[in-house]
């Protein structure tokens, strides 16, 4: 186990040096270095580290890769051929026996998870569930082009480092307190965890975290306040600011994380509900910032208190940085005014737009945003555009086909019995209250997430929790909302999520630190979603949660 950690931390530590030298700059400021930089791992020589990493290249599969990819067919078969399931039709069985194979491959990561989602495009067919085109069209939903459209904002946002100003002009806004650094940190990394992925945000802050810290320090030494233990705790606190924020951050959108369009494109897939952007955010953005407001208390007053309160000169830092920055040059406003009307448009179209322009949706708003930003022109530089045709290349294909892939399934579930005889199944939990159901499918979904891929987790429960609902007559959507948004929420453990993988790969932070500190936030995770989702949702989404709707029967 220590062995593999230690392979975590030299790799993410690596993609965490290179990262920080392309938001830097670090090429262009430095033409002697002309070339890519090796990354420094901390406690070993470069040259060694390099060896290792050619050394683990050689392994095509790791153990558990190895297991996932017999184990996946393996399931299939045992279901399709030897399993008893009593009054599942032969489609029905199908479809389960691929959810299985898929499951297993997705959670172990045996093949990429984009590839393990092109499967059903095959077996779909093949095992007469549904047909090819039904499986192919789910791939094209309007779905994948909003997160298109998300992502080409976010690489606008970081090609032309607005994600950058951004974070400093609030870090700049909070005090020179030890505790109002850790509360610009949170507040900059969930604010930009919104609108970029949760990975992208972390790897962008922690440089710059780090850099503050190193700062910070130096002018304890100064003060002569410094002890070796206010490093620790004024280090561990920004470098869980930042990665609990950017995870927190990206629930409160529907294009924060993969895991929110999973869960509205499954809704659409499975009963036809349009799960708009102005809606989700109205209940999931007070519920980020309630969990924002506890992890701060909890990080600064309750992990790490500090006895030194107040640095001097503490933001100077900072405010060096943002007078590098300069003024907003031309790319950076027109970016900005884009990101700014898309988000306004995207929180007004339910009730101010629809009206006025017929058939609007969110996606046709990211994809004006998309197209404006391809199209735009930059300044003192012939040729270029905001983006350009190489910003396909960073889109992330790979999760744009695991949505994908979760929604033809779900077209499995939804063209076979095999979602009503699920629910049938699941009658053990009919009789019990609505509260204690509600519970156990959150408790699923976050504790599921912490040792797998959030976006598998979803895929996964998501259709099981709509089954849950039919079979004991509850709306479907509180179920399905409360597994996915639990499924956002992983804070234990370095695998749970890139983010948390990024902060681990620091050295800051030790597996018990992570566990400790994690689990505390996680309970509460826990229950203020089952709070928001039995007390909020209905009134948002205008719906009786206790009731199944006749019309999806």
């Amino acid at each position: 186990m220590n062995f593999s950690f230690k392979k975590l931390n030299q790799s993410m530590w690596k993609s965490h040096k290179e990262t920080k030298d392309l938001v830097t700059m670090a090429e262009l400021r430095s033409h002697s270095n002309a070339g890519v930089a090796t990354a420094e791992m901390p406690g070993k020589k470069q040259k060694a580290a390099v060896g290792k990493e050619q050394t683990d290249r050689k392994k095509s599969y790791s153990t558990t890769q190895m297991v996932g990819l017999f184990l996946g067919p393996i399931l299939f078969l045992l279901v399709l051929f030897a399993l008893p399931l009593p009054g599942l039709s032969d489609p029905g069985r199908a479809v389960l026996a691929i959810t299985a194979w898929m499951a297993v491959w997705w959670l172990t990561e045996a093949i990429p998870l984009g590839i393990t989602s092109l499967m059903p495009l095959i077996l779909l067919p093949l095992m007469g569930a549904v047909d090819g085109n039904t499986a192919a069209s789910s791939y094209g939903d309007s779905l994948i082009f909003l997160f298109i459209g998300g992502f080409a904002l976010a690489l606008a946002l970081e090609r032309w480092n607005l994600h950058e100003r951004i974070a400093i002009t609030v870090l700049s806004a909070v005090g020179a307190s030890t505790s109002g650094l850790v509360l610009g940190f949170m507040i900059a990394t969930g604010f930009i965890s919104m609108w970029v992925s949760n990975m992208a945000t972390v790897m962008l802050m922690i440089p710059i975290g780090l850099a503050i810290i190193a700062k910070v320090v130096t002018l304890m030494k100064e003060d002569n306040v410094y002890t070796m233990e206010e490093e620790q705790k004024f280090t561990k606190s920004i470098v869980f600011a930042i990665g609990f924020g950017g995870t927190i951050g990206g629930s409160a959108t529907l294009i924060g994380t993969p895991t929110n369009l999973v869960l509205a494109g499954l809704a659409k897939e499975l009963f036809g509900f349009d799960i708009s952007f102005a809606q989700f955010f109205l209940f999931a953005f007070p519920l980020t910032v309630l969990l924002m407001i506890f992890s701060i208390f909890y990080i600064t007053k309750i992990a790490y208190p500090m006895k030194v309160k107040k640095i001097a000169n503490g933001r100077q830092f900072v405010l060096e940085r943002k007078q590098e920055l300069g003024k907003l040059g031309y790319e950076e406003k027109i970016v900005l005014a884009i990101f700014v009307m898309t988000g306004f448009f995207w929180m007004t179209r339910t009730f101010l737009w629809s009206d006025l322009i017929p058939g609007l949706s969110d996606t046709m708003i990211a994809m004006v945003a998309a197209v404006l930003l391809h199209a735009i022109p930059a300044s003192g530089k012939t040729g270029e555009r905001l983006l350009g045709a190489d910003s396909l290349k960073n889109m992330p294909w790979g999760v744009l086909l695991l949505v994908g892939g979760g929604l033809a399934l779900a077209s499995g579930f939804n063209g076979t019995d095999l979602a009503s005889w699920i629910g049938n199944q699941l009658m053990l939990l009919d009789g019990a209250p609505y509260l204690l159901v509600l519970f156990i499918t959150t408790l699923l979904g976050i504790g599921m997430t912490q040792m797998t891929p959030n976006t598998a987790t979803v895929t996964i429960l998501v259709p099981i929790a709509a089954a849950l609902a039919l079979a004991i007559d509850v709306h479907p959507l509180p179920l399905m909302t409360a597994v996915a948004m639990g499924a956002g929420f992983a804070f234990m453990l370095p695998i749970g999520t890139p983010s948390n993988a990024i902060i681990f790969a620091t050295g800051k932070i030790t597996m018990m630190d992570m566990l400790r500190k994690g689990t505390g936030l996680t309970v509460l995770a826990l229950f203020l979603i089952v709070v928001f989702v039995y007390f909020v949702l209905p009134v948002i989404f205008g719906i009786n949660q206790f009731e199944y709707p006749a019309s999806l029967k």
